[in-house]
């Protein structure tokens, strides 16, 4: 026996390296089951000792002939042995349930072979029939009654109602079936089983084969299945098959070599777990979360994760790029992971399992690749990826200024992506930031009594006007301030213009502004704001964004405005503002000493902006008079939308 079963661990090893399709499968299984907690290596390590115990396992089907009871008694200790006593001496019918775990074939041998004949549900196999036949001819010549799939409900229903006793190894999934908690990811188990031993009335004994060493077994049995009688039957089946689940992923955690992973055992599942590739940019991150928020939209159970792409150093960034362009198929993803990244990021990416990958940016693109490829997920890119090949990637999401070629994978979008900004999220996020640190409370917006006569009914915010309450009496213009860009300056003395121009329109209405700066801001425009507007009386609020809290504070400060003012050199500020229907003024900044004019991408997406009364753009000069005007602009203005649009390829892709 202990030579047989080193044979067939040969020939598992030999089949490990014969089959990458099934080993990469298997490795996949894991990564999802044990999310975060295996490395590359171990995975694979547990995938090779697998697929050594599923060649011992054939080997010891192949002697059958020569097994007999002394043989069980030798070779396999039984474990729980009471829980069987119990069972039979209930006098019940009795339906033995495994899973694809150890040598599972050997339990119905060893209960036949001590007098206890199995009738045991196979399903037919149509690659090796003469193998399979011949196999099957060894197991019933040990007392077991073998019935496949098809017909098989009457047989097993036949031979409960003679007391015989019934195997079943319950871990396949069914279309059939019911979604159950398996590893923290619903799964699809059958309910045959379990709706026979409600019917029937029988008890469900689960069985597990523990593989000790060699030849050697340990047979576990446990305590039977309860489904109460007093539940609904479907209640009561989801309650067993729970139950099964939750103890054949104990014993899979104790020896997850044993189980055979090497099927899509997951298939079915409608849970999505994504990774989100940042490179640190702030704006980027937010566009590949606005994608996420799509798919969640699609009813999906979308689980996300973000990791940070850092590269080691520039040559590591360039031969990511080459390798990701250039690798056959998945080869050498995680050896080019390991070495391009730093240890940080890569001991974070290699350990986890996606369903899909979604980046931002041109720097993450090839590392989305590589690792879409390693665990078989879905790929989505937002912006160009050149200089890699648009083919490659199952979804390209891009705005239209980018004027990539037509294809079915790619999705152009007005602008940068911006998730959905309904009305009701935009009243929450003004709740959240009236609760900031920095915000300075004063009249209410809405408050009581007849709008003063500069504003007149033109300052009432497209909220106001959509929700059919009063004008506001004290409007709010939101002022988001860029920063230096190859093309572009701004200088604090344009930023002094900017803000003097806002502060007069605020003192001509009453009114009150909110001001906030972006990560590339200059220090000497965060210094000018902050000595002009820390303590201005007109200054409800000022973000000053390398040092103060900002999340959800844009959706807040839009939520609160009436006009949002924005220096144009940021495309993605310029498209999240005139994503949330306000009134929006674009201010151009200054262009740098060599520069004529703005860069063609920027034109052409003002270009495809509905610019006139939502939004205008004015130089700086105007900005006061395109400020009041759009004040007094009523009704409501339009929403830019991009988020219908993604939500619309992403439901394709899902």
């Amino acid at each position: 026996p202990a030579i047989s079963v080193w044979l067939g661990e040969r020939l598992g090893l030999l089949t490990y390296w014969c089959q990458p399709t099934r080993r990469r499968i298997g490795v996949i299984n894991l990564r999802a089951a044990f999310h975060g907690q295996l490395t590359t290596a171990q995975a694979h390590r547990i995938i090779r000792d697998c697929c050594q115990q599923l060649g011992a396992g054939i080997a010891e089907m192949l002697r059958l002939p020569v097994m007999d009871r002394a043989y069980m008694d030798r070779y396999v200790s039984v474990e729980g042995r009471r829980h069987f006593d119990e069972a039979v001496a209930s006098h019940r019918p009795i339906m033995f349930l495994t899973g694809h775990y150890g040598n599972w074939e050997l339990a119905s041998i060893m209960a036949a072979l001590n007098g206890y004949p199995i009738v045991a549900l196979a399903r037919a196999q149509d690659k090796l029939p003469k193998l399979y036949a011949l196999l099957v001819s060894y197991r019933e010549s040990k007392g077991c009654t073998i019935v496949h799939k098809g017909n098989a409900m009457r047989r097993l229903i036949t031979a409960l109602d003679q007391r015989q006793m019934v195997g079943i190894v319950g871990d396949q999934a069914s279309r059939q079936g019911i979604l159950v908690d398996f590893f923290g990811r619903p799964a699809l188990f059958a309910k045959g089983p379990f709706e026979l031993a409600y019917e029937k009335e029988a008890l469900l004994l689960p069985v597990f084969m523990h593989r000790v060493r060699g030849p050697f077994h340990r047979a576990v049995v446990e305590c039977p299945i309860t489904m109460p009688r007093d539940l609904p039957r479907a209640d009561a089946v989801r309650a067993g098959i729970t139950q099964f689940a939750e103890r054949l992923a104990r014993h899979i955690q104790e020896s997850p070599h044993q189980w055979l992973w090497m099927h899509k055992r997951w298939k079915h599942t409608p849970a999505r777990r994504v990774l989100v590739l940042s490179d640190g940019k702030l704006g980027h991150l937010k566009q590949s979360l606005a994608v996420v928020e799509a798919m969640r939209a699609h009813q999906f159970e979308i689980r996300h994760e973000v990791i940070e792409v850092r590269y080691r150093h520039r040559l590591a960034r360039a031969l990511t790029l080459l390798w990701s362009a250039w690798r056959p198929c998945h080869a050498g993803a995680v050896r080019c992971l390991q070495w391009a990244l730093t240890p940080d990021a890569a001991a974070a990416l290699l350990r986890r399992h996606a369903d899909l990958i979604v980046s931002c940016g041109a720097s993450t693109a090839p590392v989305n690749l590589l690792w879409a490829a390693e665990n078989g997920a879905k790929s989505i890119v937002v912006m160009n990826p050149a200089p890699l090949a648009l083919r490659r990637f199952d979804l390209v999401i891009a705005p239209r200024h980018d004027q990539l070629p037509q294809r079915a994978n790619v999705v152009q979008t007005l602008g940068a992506i911006v998730g959905r900004m309904s009305e009701a999220s935009l009243r929450q996020a003004r709740a959240r930031l009236a609760a900031h640190p920095n915000f300075r409370a004063g009249p209410s917006r809405h408050s009581p009594g007849p709008p003063l006569a500069i504003t007149g009914a033109g300052a009432a915010t497209s909220m106001v006007a959509a929700s059919g309450t009063e004008a506001s009496q004290h409007p709010a213009i939101a002022v988001f301030i860029g920063g230096d860009t190859p093309h572009h300056d701004l200088h604090p003395a344009f930023i002094e213009t900017l803000i003097g121009h806002v502060t007069t329109v605020c003192d001509a209405n009453d009114g009150w502004c909110l001001v906030t700066t972006s990560r590339r801001t200059s220090p000497a425009v965060e210094r000018w704001l902050t000595d002009r507007l820390r303590q201005h009386p007109r200054c409800r609020l000022l973000l000053i964004a390398t040092r103060d809290q900002l999340d959800g504070t844009i959706e807040g400060m839009l939520g609160s405005a009436d006009v949002a003012v924005v220096t144009g050199e940021s495309i993605s500020m310029v498209s999240e503002a005139a994503a949330s229907g306000r009134r929006v003024v674009i201010v151009p900044p200054p262009l740098r000493d060599g520069h004529a004019a703005i860069p063609a991408k920027l034109q052409r997406f003002f270009q495809d902006l509905p610019q006139g009364e939502q939004i205008r753009i004015a130089e700086l000069g105007e900005l006061r008079h395109a400020v009041q005007r759009a004040l007094k602009d009523y009704p409501s203005a339009a929403q830019v939308d991009t988020f219908t649009v993604i939500h619309d390829a992403v439901g394709r892709l899902l």
